[in-house]
């Protein structure tokens, strides 16, 4: 799918309305940015921004005594992902819900830490770790996408923020705190105060940095005789596959977080960075959408575009 990117739409967006709805400016672009959040690629290739979430010492600490990660790394991101589609894709009253049961879950994360972070007390509703989470999802996938598409001004730039900020806005608390940063600039300025105050290196950082990069066999989708078989192809393609994604996401890192990890880019790296990025743009543009959305999202698509032409059949007026 090919996107006409227009720089002479000067239409003035409206409150409160999905940037996609036609008539909004650039609406093409925000729906095709909208559909990204819904691609496994957005997550393959640059889910690990969300690293800078346990660069913040607090998320680590819950994290660590958690369990989870340690138990199945693999298993932890899938479970991320299934319940992100459920958030941006499902219909409203299945949002509502799931949201309202996330918060509810989250009420038990809190306490102090284990070992390196026995000293570190954390709540997952905290205001400010909630927000920290909430903005790290924004800008993975923001990074994304301006990565994938690379030829967007300010004005464009600000439409895909916009649009990325209106599928997670069911993340903010009632308390106001955690409000979202409106636009691309208020978002910047708060990922660097973060970035300046908070991010440090820790045990669990170092932990997931490796883990990213050597991921275990995910138990959720296969049963054991399965592994048991596969994982000696598991080992020998996984280090090869992970490349492409560490490339992409260390490109568009905040330079706190490539400073964390160590980012030490050759000319090969660039060079390998932008066979993968062209790569993944021709995907993206010309792929039929059913092989570039998750099931859930595409068949969103698919109702939307039917829904769409029933309604291009219908009258403007019943008047005489």
């Amino acid at each position: 799918m090919t996107i006409t990117v227009s720089h002479a739409e000067q239409v003035e967006p409206v409150a409160d309305v999905e940037p996609w709805r036609p008539g909004q400016p650039h609406a093409e672009l925000a729906a095709d940015a909208r559909w990204w959040l819904g691609s496994p690629m957005s997550f393959g290739l640059f889910g690990r921004l969300a690293l800078d979430q346990v660069a913040y010492r607090p998320v680590a600490a819950a994290v660590d005594r958690s369990g989870r990660f340690r138990e199945n790394f693999a298993d932890r991101g899938i479970r991320s992902y299934a319940y992100a589609m459920l958030l941006l894709f499902g219909d409203d009253r299945d949002r509502q819900r799931d949201t309202e049961e996330l918060k509810r879950l989250h009420r038990d994360v809190r306490g102090a830490g284990n070992g390196e972070f026995a000293d570190t007390r954390y709540s997952a509703l905290d205001p400010h770790l909630w927000r920290w989470i909430a903005v790290s999802g924004i800008n993975l996938f923001y990074r994304g996408y301006i990565a994938l598409h690379g030829d967007l001004d300010a004005e464009q730039r600000e439409v895909v923020y916009r649009t990325v900020r209106w599928m997670h806005s069911a993340l903010e608390l009632p308390s106001g705190q955690t409000t979202l940063p409106r636009t691309t600039t208020e978002m910047m300025e708060y990922y660097d105060s973060v970035a300046a105050e908070h991010l440090a290196d820790n045990g669990f950082l170092l932990y997931a940095r490796r883990s990213f990069n050597a991921l275990p066999m995910p138990s959720l989708l296969s049963p054991k005789p399965i592994r048991v078989l596969m994982r000696p192809l598991w080992s020998a393609v996984v280090p090869v596959a992970l490349r492409a994604p560490r490339l992409c996401a260390e490109s568009q890192a905040h330079p706190r977080m490539r400073e964390l990890l160590g980012c030490d880019w050759t000319w090969r790296d660039r060079l390998e960075y932008r066979l993968y990025l062209t790569g993944a743009r021709l995907a993206w543009r010309h792929l039929p959408r059913r092989l570039v959305l998750d099931p859930l999202v595409y068949n969103r698509y698919r109702y939307e575009r039917l829904r769409g032409g029933y309604r291009r059949m219908q009258l403007d007026s019943f008047a005489a």
